[in-house]
């Protein structure tokens, strides 16, 4: 291993990790607390505008992933506005099927319930709660962060340089 591998390798692809960990907990905790805060927030009639599903491919047809496009608008203090969330932590699938029952549940000119945050009325959401993915970021960033402050600790030792 040359010294310019050493010293990447040791001192500088640890803290990568380490960072990819924290940014994964920063989304995490963020997505989380918006999605519990959203169980409080004022409710605005709405409709539906959009409904159906995009898919998003990185080039082969396994790695497609679907998600559920769902536009509307709503009246907040006589102010049309639109979004398009669904919930906090619904994010893709690779089940196609899923994306179309998720966009089925909102079929364009549907009346609904938007659920908006009182300091930012642009920020809403129609599911107020979390589905589950604010906790995957959090698990994954833990792992990401505990495996960065481990190569921290030990790949300095376990790649001693070599003398000479």
């Amino acid at each position: 291993m040359t010294p310019a591998q050493r010293f990447f390798g040791v001192r500088v692809f640890p803290w990568i990790i380490l960072a990819v960990g924290a940014l994964c907990i920063w989304i995490g905790v963020d997505q989380t607390v918006k999605a519990y805060q959203s169980l409080e927030w004022p409710e605005a009639p709405g409709e539906i505008l959009t409904s159906g599903v995009r898919s998003e491919s990185s080039g082969s047809r396994s790695s497609t992933t679907y998600h559920a496009a769902v536009g509307y608008r709503y009246e907040v203090d006589g102010r049309w506005l639109e979004g398009e969330r669904i919930s906090y932590g619904e994010y893709g699938t690779g089940d196609y099927d899923r994306a179309v029952s998720i966009a089925a549940q909102y079929p364009v000119g549907a009346r609904v319930t938007v659920y908006f945050r009182p300091e930012d009325v642009s920020e809403c959401v129609l599911e107020p709660g979390g589905q589950g993915v604010p906790w995957f970021f959090l698990g994954m960033g833990s792992m990401f962060a505990l495996a960065g402050g481990l190569m921290a600790k030990f790949f300095p030792r376990m790649f001693p340089k070599q003398s000479g």
